[in-house]
């Protein structure tokens, strides 16, 4: 129970990693506040963390407005009164590039919008009361797409770049005000995204013209990962726990990859 009688709030949290990160942070004591774009998912992961005996809310934001965003935010402190943990999670993918010249000026807008501004709009709403405590822990989700130049889908490498660089950014200028900040940087997840990227590297690769989509992921994961396995949402929600635990408080600027050894530094 390291978050006992923590508050934590996982954005994008009604699905994929967000939920696992959620699911997580419960069964290590934390109540729970979920805003998702999909408020369905946030309801559904909420009465999973309700089930576990903890105190959950779903609620509805767009991460890229800033008007939605502290909405949101005064929501929650309202229902319970303070916000310990910030987890950015939510996130979009770019279509696939390879070449990078098929992206258009949209792709990197909304990418751009939603991974880097999103997360700075995010952090700001919830560090002012964290400031207020002189208390908090914020971890943003990155990517090792951020961490190795990536063909496949360029704005949202570069966007994974930006989101570990805010993280160095807000963690300095936080640290005086006793707060954390650190990024997680997931590597192989078998996502909906990898379902559109397969058929993409099918289709410029001829070395993978017969296989099927999880074929073709497995195979890229296996040519890359020392440790020939996939991550899993809750291998990121545990780090995530640790990283927001008082075992982690000397711990900040920091980019963690959960990735199986792909990205080693």
């Amino acid at each position: 129970m390291r978050l006992k009688d923590k508050v934590a709030m996982v954005t994008g949290g009604g699905s994929g990693i967000g939920r696992g990160i959620a699911l997580c942070m419960a069964r290590e004591g934390a109540d729970v506040v979920i805003p998702d774009v999909n408020l369905a998912g946030a309801k559904a992961v909420a009465a999973e963390v309700q089930g576990l005996g903890l105190r959950a809310l779903a609620l509805k934001v767009d991460v890229t407005n800033e008007r939605s965003v502290d909405a949101m935010v005064a929501k929650a402190l309202k229902a319970f009164g303070r916000i310990d943990i910030l987890v950015n999670n939510a996130g979009i993918q770019a279509p696939p590039g390879m070449p990078f010249t098929r992206n258009t000026p949209k792709d990197w807008d909304l990418v751009y919008d939603v991974n880097v501004k999103g997360t700075f709009i995010m952090t700001k709403a919830v560090a002012a009361s964290m400031i207020k405590r002189k208390s908090g822990k914020v971890v943003n989700i990155a990517s090792i797409a951020g961490q190795l130049p990536s063909p496949t889908s360029p704005p949202y490498s570069i966007s994974k770049a930006g989101a570990i660089a805010i993280t160095k950014i807000t963690a300095r200028d936080l640290a005086a005000h006793n707060i954390n900040v650190n990024a997680i940087c997931p590597g192989f997840l078998w996502t909906p995204f990898w379902h559109v990227l397969s058929k993409e590297v099918r289709r410029v690769d001829p070395n993978y013209a017969k296989m099927t989509d999880r074929q073709v992921f497995d195979a890229r994961l296996n040519g890359v990962t020392p440790l020939k396995r996939e991550q899993t949402p809750e291998d990121i929600g545990w780090a995530a726990v640790f990283l927001c635990s008082e075992e982690a408080r000397n711990i900040t600027g920091q980019s963690l990859n959960v990735d199986g050894g792909v990205y080693m530094h």
